[in-house]
């Protein structure tokens, strides 16, 4: 096999960012010595010594957003951010299931016999759960962007209305990160302490003040390889984001039906394996993220396979980065 170059490229500058990568590389050297992997900053200056790649075959991968290839050669990989509602659309044309959602907009009338008495409402942009809350579904209406508080995420997106689904007492769901459609990391996450327990599944007027993010701050996680969110996790990866390199599922399950659902694909990548949230996640909880599946190995026999039908022969200023809400040609 010729010689072929694997740049990892950071997205920020953390430095447990660069040792992930730089033991990725590492591990794949060790499985081909003809794969020249490297960690390469985000930086445009230092990306300059990457030349010599103009002309050999190369991809250059990022495992998080990063929005320019500045000097990076051959082929280059990354995630895309996309609203909640360009998300589902994606997913429900793919057949996923996802919770039932309707944008809210100024004639929106929703009927509690089809929704149900109550429904969540929550802004397309938005991060960690905020402004997400439980409304009376007879009560949702809209709500002009400019007379939401200046912090509210409805300010810079519509609201949606979702259909609740019932996790449990408390509520819970499972992270998953795939990369190229396998798992890294599975993990269940819990909020115990934020308001009281919802013992059914519409007892929201008895009880008032009910959570129902889980993840919140001091959210419990637990690492577990449930087999039927991981296979639902990979399977999606595969068909509705199959040029995408990582993915961070959020995934619930009804406690009553048992029936699974997807809440967040995350397109722009997910890796907990650094950075401050993921450091404090594993800190709190006493956790190692990346012995769960060997995840640095796993990523590096990941990239190394699917390497050779990815990389190509190309400068910076002449090949644009492969669109990765699209299929990846051999």
């Amino acid at each position: 096999m010729e010689r072929l170059f694997l740049n990892l490229v950071e997205w920020d500058d953390d430095v447990d960012t660069r040792k992930c990568l730089r033991e990725i590389a590492r591990y794949i050297r060790a499985i081909n010595p003809n794969f020249h992997a490297r960690a390469v900053p985000h930086h445009k200056l230092p990306q300059l010594a990457l030349i010599n790649q103009w002309f050999m075959p190369t991809l250059s991968l990022s495992l998080y957003h990063v929005a320019k290839r500045k000097f990076l050669p051959g082929t280059f990989l990354t995630g895309a951010f996309l609203s909640k509602q360009e998300e589902y659309q994606r997913l429900e044309r793919a057949g996923v299931p996802v919770p039932k959602w309707q944008i809210i907009q100024p004639k929106t009338s929703l009927d509690p016999l089809s929704w149900g008495p109550y429904v969540v409402e929550k802004p397309t942009l938005g991060v960690r759960g905020a402004n997400v809350r439980i409304r009376k579904t007879s009560r949702v209406k809209y709500v002009p962007p400019s007379e939401y508080p200046a912090s509210h995420y409805g300010r810079s997106g519509p609201m949606i209305a979702q259909m609740f689904i019932y996790t449990g007492m408390w509520p819970t769901s499972y992270r998953v990160v795939t990369l190229f459609g396998e798992t890294l990391l599975c993990y269940r996450q819990t909020s115990t302490g934020h308001g009281a327990a919802l013992p059914t599944r519409w007892g929201f007027k008895a009880l008032g003040g009910i959570n129902i993010v889980s993840n919140t701050k001091d959210m419990k996680a637990e690492l577990v390889a449930d087999p039927d969110v991981i296979a639902l996790a990979e399977s999606v990866h595969r068909k509705v984001f199959p040029g995408h390199p990582t993915l961070g599922f959020d995934i619930i399950r009804d406690a009553q039906t048992k029936q699974l659902y997807v809440l967040e694909t995350h397109p722009q990548g997910s890796w907990l394996f650094s950075g401050d949230v993921g450091r404090q996640m594993q800190h709190d909880n006493a956790v190692d993220f990346a012995s769960q599946f060997k995840a640095m190995e796993k990523a590096a026999a990941i990239i190394a396979k699917h390497a050779p039908r990815l990389a190509s022969i190309a400068s910076p200023f002449f090949r644009r980065k492969l669109d990765p809400l699209s299929p990846v040609q051999p």
